[in-house]
């Protein structure tokens, strides 16, 4: 169960208390068996606390401001710069003292420089009072979604990927595009892979060739599908990252099904261009519905993240999305260069099939 469940069996046995009093213990035969002890040790707690009253609101007041608490570090800082230009100098230079380090830098670098001039120096800042400060920063975090402080899931699910960093939601989405590809290229011929492995670069070419030959128990669904998603990027005319970036959302998007605040959620996390890419095709999608097609993918995903956990390629936590990786993922060894090449470089993009023969 999730630590917010606890949370939640928390806050029914702080207001059983503060409503009944010694007759709180009376809600437990209304409680399933598995709940019940737990909401017993909260009511005994609360119960024995010297002043239940403070206690109880204390809770209350911790519970609420977590479900309003937006995380700023957690929110791709590009999104500051949409809100940030529509402020005064002096505001700017306030909202600035709430951002972490690297946000901070990213959002200094991409300012007009001209607005990036007016701003007030640090010491003018630290000048206002705490309050106004509290007011200004609680104007600026409701333009974005709350997002729960707490990441201890002990049975993480599809709609819990919003979690993920902000830098291991990228190396995700990238790979769910390698993974999208083996999809859409399996059953082709020699000629039309060629063509896809001379766009990318000699390791992902490599792992591509890889994930193609090992690729089994897909559906013939999920094949057509991802033959549509590649055509529909191809179209677009796009560099061979952004074909992989873009490739990686759109299976995200399919896999969204009824997970609407995910997506709200995930946008924020990603830069503009891609969050509103992935808006789209979630809205395409949304035409022409399939659950069935879009729960296989959501395995797909989490084994894709666990997998990634496994190789250290993103935080190791996330190694409880699957308890096995499924056989197309193999692991990052002997993903380097081919025949003794060296690690991938310019030239390497135009020869990348050719060291696959």
């Amino acid at each position: 169960m999730e630590r917010h469940s606890g949370l939640r069996l928390k806050m029914v046995a702080a207001l059983a208390v503060r409503a009944h009093r010694q007759q709180a213990s009376a809600l437990l035969e209304y409680l399933p068996d598995h709940e019940r002890g737990q909401v017993e040790g909260f009511i005994a707690q609360f119960s024995e606390a010297p002043d239940p009253d403070y206690a109880v609101e204390q809770l209350i007041r911790q519970l609420a401001a977590a479900e309003h608490f937006v995380s700023l570090a957690e929110i791709h800082p590009a999104w500051f710069l949409e809100h940030l230009r529509a402020e005064t100098p002096r505001v700017i230079g306030l909202i600035l003292r709430s951002l972490p380090g690297k946000h901070l830098r990213y959002v200094l670098e991409k300012l007009p420089p001209m607005l990036r001039a007016q701003i007030p120096n640090l010491v003018e800042s630290f000048a206002v009072s705490q309050p106004v400060l509290a007011v200004i920063r609680s104007r600026f975090e409701r333009r974005f979604l709350p997002m729960r402080i707490s990441r201890s899931i002990e049975h993480p699910q599809f709609e819990h990927l919003y979690f993920l960093r902000i830098e291991d939601l990228s190396t995700v989405i990238r790979e769910l595009g390698l993974l999208e590809l083996a999809i859409a290229l399996s059953g082709m011929s020699g000629k039309a892979l060629h063509i896809i492995y001379n766009r990318l670069d000699l390791k992902d070419a490599k792992r591509l060739q890889r994930r193609i030959k090992t690729l089994s128990g897909i559906s013939p669904e999920l094949h057509r599908q991802a033959r549509y998603n590649l055509l529909e990027i191809e179209g677009q005319h796009e560099g061979a990252e952004r074909m992989l970036i873009s490739v990686g959302l759109a299976a995200l998007a399919c896999a969204a099904d009824e997970h609407d605040q995910f997506i709200r959620l995930l946008m924020q996390k990603l830069e503009p261009a891609q969050a509103y890419f992935l808006r789209r095709c979630r809205d395409a999608r949304r035409l022409r519905p399939q659950p069935v097609l879009a729960a296989e993918r959501r395995e797909l995903i989490l084994a894709t993240v666990a997998q990634l956990a496994r190789e250290a390629r993103i935080d190791p936590q996330w190694t409880r999305f699957a308890s096995e990786a499924p056989s197309f993922l193999g692991s990052e060894e002997g993903d380097g260069a081919v025949d003794g090449a060296q690690e991938s470089s310019p030239d390497d993009e135009t020869g990348s099939a050719k060291l696959l023969d």
